[in-house]
């Protein structure tokens, strides 16, 4: 319906005929047989709006049905500067692991420790996530010097291509960005990271662990920051980690699990968006070389 000219609009002829319902469908009565639901019928013929029903019983037809409607919209599309799936495969989501983090130990009552940090940050309206391996010592031995240590740590790029931290394990690695979603100017916007093991046995690194600083970690547990206001500082993540037992007598144990990585964005208004999903390939092997 096309009104030709500024003013009311009316269901019935008091509007005018270039601003009357009753008008656009071919009627000379007033409001008394005029209604939302005779509005859709004449133009929706044939077909249900809601989906399901008749013409006549696809509502909303009174104006008072609107009350207190939401109409939410989506985000746009993120942006992706690592390995990702969007798979529910087990094997898959295996095979598109985005950091490599290894640890192995040789030494007397060995223990062994490899983490990496996932994080949210905000930068101006665009919520970015980063990984970070941790650098700081997570391992033991016996006395002050360990007989053997290796400890190797590698991305993967969106291709698939092997890329590499700038940094070490000696003084640390400047983070890594592994996605990042434009919210716009937005109200009421949180975003949440959550880590869940999918193969192997894994762990994850503790709220309020001391080796691992510069990030409020967990929401007072540890495999999820919960609901979160990004914030520019203030980072907030999880830690997944393979982790094994100190070794005695001559033992030695492997831990080589995989963590998927979630990461979620919500803001009044939005639909919450669900990031593809970012897998973790953690390994740490510690062994006894010494007897009781």
């Amino acid at each position: 319906m096309a009104i030709s000219s500024s003013g009311a609009v009316s269901v019935g002829s008091a509007a005018g005929s270039g601003r009357s319902i009753n008008v656009e469908l071919g009627r000379t009565q007033n409001t008394t047989n005029s209604t939302m639901t005779a509005v859709v019928t004449a133009a929706v013929t044939g077909s249900t709006p809601r989906g399901s029903g008749t013409v006549t019983e696809a509502r909303p037809h009174a104006f008072s049905e609107w009350h207190s409607y939401t109409h939410t919209q989506d985000f746009g599309t993120p942006t992706y500067y690592v390995r990702n799936t969007t798979s529910t495969n087990v094997n898959t989501q295996i095979a598109a692991f985005c950091v490599q983090n290894s640890m192995s130990i040789i030494d007397g009552e060995a223990a062994a420790v490899s983490d990496t940090v996932f994080y949210m940050k905000l930068n101006g309206t665009v919520v970015e996530f980063y990984m970070d391996p941790d650098h700081l010592v997570r391992y033991t031995g016996q006395g002050g010097i360990i007989d053997y240590l290796s400890r190797t740590v590698s991305a993967r790029d969106t291709g698939g291509s092997v890329a590499s931290f700038t940094g070490n394990f000696s003084s640390g690695f400047t983070p890594m960005k592994i996605g990042q979603l434009d919210t716009g100017s937005v109200s009421g916007r949180e975003a949440m990271i959550s880590s869940t093991v999918i193969d192997g046995s894994g762990t994850h690194i503790a709220a309020g662990t001391s080796t691992v600083t510069g990030y409020t970690i967990g929401d007072g547990g540890s495999v999820s920051t919960g609901w979160r206001t990004p914030h520019a500082s203030t980072l907030y993540g999880v830690a997944p980690a393979a982790w094994t037992l100190v070794q005695g007598a001559l033992s030695n144990q492997t831990k080589n699990p995989f963590h998927k990585i979630t990461c979620k964005v919500k803001a009044t208004g939005y639909n919450t968006k669900t990031l593809n999903f970012f897998i973790a390939d953690h390994y740490a092997y510690a062994e006894s070389n010494q007897g009781f």
